[in-house]
């Protein structure tokens, strides 16, 4: 997101828990990052996660305390009790509820949490709850903001920014879509991308667009070697547990256009 995570934090902080507001943010930004690297169901198993969160919420707007985290939620219970509470929105007794109820269900029933046998919907599934989950926080930010409605709508506008994975396939071929990186980030994304399989050293030095076949191998697959971020043998490379902490850190999976 453009914005900052803390100017959500703060525009929320006034009237959600801390420890429900601190998890609800950190699935939330699982669910838009894994969706973009195109891992479908682990974007649908935090989005189940995303939900018993936003229960959790709803459950403390209804009646003033909420489940720990750790105990079972039950669920029916939340969504059938809140709906009869006059005194909260109706996005916030009604739409958000169904939303979640929705997201629990395709964790439960779809190809997520069990083997199935049918053509794999995990695509479609995902955009659905990656779209839910910005739906269910900006009516969140709507109805519980503390700041100016200016700096409301802009948070609003940021979550609702058309955004693009930094990384797509085509084909074979992958390409890294912010052109700005350099050849080292652009190679541990792609390894990244791809793990835990090992890719050759000519492979990505083709999806790179790198011309200069010795330099790239003897200074910069060796360099990210010596760092330990990418094992680099027999003109292979896999990224090692180093070179996953440093892309997660240090690189956006989207890109906002």
């Amino acid at each position: 997101m453009s914005i900052q995570r803390n100017q959500i934090e703060t525009a929320l902080s006034a009237h959600i828990p801390p420890e429900i507001l601190e998890k609800l943010l950190d699935e939330y930004q699982e669910i838009k990052e894994k969706f973009l690297l195109r891992k479908f169901q682990p974007t649908e198993l935090n989005a189940a996660r995303f939900s018993e969160c936003v229960l959790r919420l709803i459950e403390n707007l209804d009646q003033g305390n909420y489940t720990s985290f750790g105990q079972s939620l039950n669920s029916p219970r939340i969504i059938n009790r809140v709906a009869n509470n006059q005194n909260l929105p109706k996005g916030i007794r009604f739409f958000i509820p169904q939303l979640t109820k929705i997201l629990l269900d395709i964790r439960n029933q779809r190809d997520v949490a069990h083997v199935g046998g049918e053509v794999n919907p995990n695509y479609s599934d995902s955009l659905l709850v990656s779209h839910a989950a910005d739906w269910i926080l900006v009516e969140i930010i709507r109805n519980y903001h503390t700041n100016s409605i200016d700096e409301a709508r802009k948070i609003v506008e940021s979550i609702n920014e058309t955004k693009i994975p930094v990384i797509v396939e085509v084909d074979d071929f992958i390409r890294v879509q912010n052109t700005n990186l350099k050849a080292e980030d652009k190679t541990l994304l792609i390894l990244y991308h791809k793990q835990p399989n090992r890719v050759s050293e000519t492979d990505l030095m083709r999806w790179i667009k790198y011309s200069n076949s010795s330099r790239y191998k003897k200074t910069i697959l060796k360099s990210l070697d010596d760092e330990a971020f990418i094992h680099y043998d027999n003109s292979f490379c896999t990224i090692l547990p180093k070179g996953i902490i440093h892309v997660e850190n240090n690189i956006d999976f989207e890109l906002i256009i």
